[in-house]
């Protein structure tokens, strides 16, 4: 079991402790892990190779490979303890655009992603519409388990 997959499975089981029946775990034939939380737009999944944060479309890969694993994990508990900024841009009735940012509590946002869609009525007045999403954990509440699962020498 290389790193990532160590890691996923740690915030996998320290997840359930904390959230329980609100969590959806599935796996794919190929090995591929899954886990989101209901009524949540995050997301975590987990292959041999790359252990992957989203948050809806917006997701960003991380590995070993890449040098940039504790990263990932640091972002996946920003997206929970955090608050989480959605920008939908709008014409007509097509979302063209989506922003996401976590809101930190020093007032800082940091966007984490952006997805746009190549086709769509350009023609059209742009609405924007923002939406927030309050953090799912408290970060008081989870600081020494996190400091566990980020534990380098593991």
């Amino acid at each position: 079991m290389n790193r990532n997959q160590k890691k996923f499975e740690e915030i996998k089981n320290f997840l359930i402790g904390k959230l329980g029946d609100r969590l959806e775990y599935s796996k794919d034939g190929d090995g591929t892990e899954f886990l989101n939380i209901k009524d949540s737009n995050f997301w975590i999944s987990n292959t041999s190779g790359e252990f992957v944060v989203g948050y809806g479309f917006n997701h960003t890969h991380f590995s070993e490979d890449y040098n940039n694993l504790d990263s990932g994990i640091f972002q996946a508990f920003d997206l929970l303890t955090n608050r989480i900024k959605t920008t939908n841009f709008i014409k007509g009735n097509t979302i063209f655009k989506t922003t996401v940012e976590i809101e930190y509590e020093n007032s800082k946002s940091v966007n984490i992603g952006t997805s746009s869609l190549i086709f769509y009525p350009f023609w059209k007045k742009t609405q924007i519409e923002t939406l927030f999403d309050e953090n799912i954990l408290d970060k008081n509440d989870i600081e020494n388990e996190v400091n566990a699962i980020l534990d380098w020498k593991n």
